[in-house]
């Protein structure tokens, strides 16, 4: 048990230092939608697959969602982006739910105790109900959702249908909005930032409400 506490810890601690050292310089590279989508293209077969690698490993960086969603709109299109799109992001979900479920559970219940346990009780009942719901309406990060599922014994395929189903929506506005980036006084632009803006706004309006009772 030791041994295994230990080890989680390190692990931990190894993807702590990575991010600390590499999340700089990724987000300057992806500052840049148009740069990577000419990388992408310059693979041209394999476009698909390095998308939905670096997308998988998003959530390790906590890279932004949407920019991933942009680029790929830029790439892909509209139909097809959102599908990739929404692939990539159950991708990283997975990835952050597992490496906290058999990672980083020991160390974290350690620190939520009995909170823990009161979670749990609410979650299991209606895992794909709430997974669905903090996708829809973003309250809470997309990573640190996808990291509390793993810790918080979501039942995994509840976890996957959620995130792909939840995202769907927010997926079709990002991509949609880096299809139409390259032309900014057209239409398509405008709508498309203003659905983000409606997108954005929206999880605010859930809170306040929430607050308001």
């Amino acid at each position: 048990m030791r041994f295994k506490r230990a080890f989680s810890f390190i692990l931990l601690l190894f993807i702590i230092v990575v991010v600390l050292l590499y999340r700089k310089e990724l987000l300057n590279m992806i500052k840049n939608p148009e740069d990577i989508r000419n990388f992408l293209l310059s693979y041209r077969g394999y476009a698909v697959v390095i998308f939905l690698l670096l997308s998988a490993i998003r959530s390790i960086f906590l890279l932004p969602a949407g920019t991933f969603a942009v680029i790929s709109g830029l790439t892909f299109g509209n139909l097809i982006g959102t599908l990739l799109t929404c692939v990539g992001v159950t991708l990283s979900g997975i990835l952050a739910y597992l490496i906290s479920k058999y990672f980083g559970r020991e160390f974290v219940e350690g620190i939520l105790k009995r909170k823990k346990i009161e979670i749990n009780n609410l979650i299991k009942k209606e895992g794909l109900f709430y997974i669905v719901s903090l996708r829809l309406i973003p309250i809470f990060p997309f990573d640190a959702v996808s990291y509390a599922s793993g810790i918080m014994d979501v039942n995994f395929k509840d976890f996957v249908l959620g995130t792909f189903l939840g995202s769907l929506p927010g997926a079709f506005i990002y991509t949609f909005l880096g299809n139409s980036i390259l032309d900014v006084r057209g239409p398509k632009f405008k709508l498309a930032l203003f659905l983000v803006i409606i997108s954005s706004v929206t999880p605010l309006i859930y809170k306040y409400v929430i607050q308001k009772g």
